[in-house]
């Protein structure tokens, strides 16, 4: 592979090649968050394939980017790549155990109860007690804080509703000096994040209580470009000059699967509009950063076919995911792109420590 590299004028190597910022940012989309996993590992192997004929040692998603942001499924496996600091392949295994765990019993199939409130059909407390094994077997502890007041080469932020103010809310491994925080565990970030409607309970942290935050972004690029904005430009406001890499990393098209009992309707059109919103914001976000998707630093990966009415806790189509994974990384198009991402990452040196501002 061919040395990637942008001049600025007069020839000499742009800085940004090696300095500039990193950003991943994860859609939600329940188990099929295993595309999202297969699509980052195809990524990371092939940079790691050329650094090693560099004589350079492999790395982890956490020593490439410097923000890794997600909702939902996307939120929980920010968690496991940022700040539990989890390979690829060491988050592949976890999270399909994770989704075995939680997923292999109901509680209900019913969503409303008698007064029509919603019921979850499965149970919170399994939920909990596998984030909290994956937390472990990670090397920390299940009471370890997300922002911990370390300073970690790589942030971390999750994407979650305030039940109350239906506002959206960061939760962060790191701390921002005019920003609100929210003092939360590892755990309880994960839970946040993850508690869907209709799937889990709401998570209480502190006097507030939280649900998943699909429901507002499950394409979470806009909050993104704005948390980003906050840690290294928040006086100017301008990112775009700073950003070497942006990726966004969808979890497909979930098709629309028919529901014949009428109360489960509401579950059929929710799943429809979460969609049409993540295609709506993938849109608009391509059109505001024309510029950087032209230069190839701007990467959206999705894939269009092979994931339609796989629910969000269909576990056992494992290999079903793992095969329209492979099917959209072999398209000549897609080979493509992933190649442009690679020459784009291979030049990052190191994440950030020091804020730019």
């Amino acid at each position: 592979m061919e040395q990637a590299t942008s001049t600025k004028h007069g020839g000499e190597p742009n800085p940004l090649d090696s300095t500039g910022l990193c950003l991943l940012s994860l859609d939600g989309g329940g188990v099929r968050g295993l595309s999202t996993l297969y699509i980052l590992k195809s990524t990371m192997d092939r940079l790691n394939h050329e650094r090693k004929k560099e004589g350079l040692p492999s790395v982890k998603p956490c020593e490439v980017f410097d923000l890794i942001g997600g909702t939902s499924t996307g939120g929980l496996i920010a968690i496991m790549l940022g700040r539990l600091e989890m390979d690829v392949d060491a988050c592949i295994t976890a999270y399909s155990d994770l989704a075995a765990k939680v997923f292999g019993e109901k509680l209900t199939r019913i969503p409303f109860n008698i007064k029509g409130d919603v019921k979850p059909r499965f149970d919170s407390e399994r939920l909990e007690s596998a984030i909290k094994k994956v937390i472990v077997q990670s090397g920390a502890s299940e009471t370890d804080l997300l922002n911990d007041g370390t300073e970690h080469g790589c942030r971390t932020f999750v994407c979650s509703i305030d039940r109350d103010t239906k506002d959206m809310v960061r939760l962060r491994s790191y701390s921002l000096p005019d920003e609100p925080s929210v003092r939360a565990t590892i755990c309880q970030g994960a839970l946040a994040t993850s508690a869907a409607i209709t799937f889990f309970d709401p998570v209480s942290i502190g006097d507030r209580t939280f649900a998943d935050g699909g429901f507002g972004a499950n394409n979470p690029v806009d909050e993104m470009e704005g948390e980003a904005s906050n840690i290294w430009c928040s006086e100017t406001g301008e990112l775009k000059p700073l950003v070497k890499c942006f990726i966004s990393i969808g979890t497909g098209n979930p098709g629309k699967k028919p529901f014949e009992d009428s109360m489960l309707k509401f579950l059929s059109e929710t799943v429809v509009q979460i969609a049409t919103e993540t295609e709506a914001t993938e849109k608009k976000f391509i059109a505001r950063w024309a510029k950087h998707f032209d230069e190839k630093r701007y990467f959206r990966f999705n894939i269009e076919q092979g994931l339609q009415n796989i629910g969000l806790e269909e576990y056992k189509k494992k290999g079903a995911i793992e095969a329209a994974s492979e099917g959209y990384l072999t398209h000549m198009a897609q080979k493509f792109r992933v190649r442009d991402c690679i020459q784009n990452l291979r030049l990052k040196q190191s994440v950030y420590i020091e804020d730019f501002a």
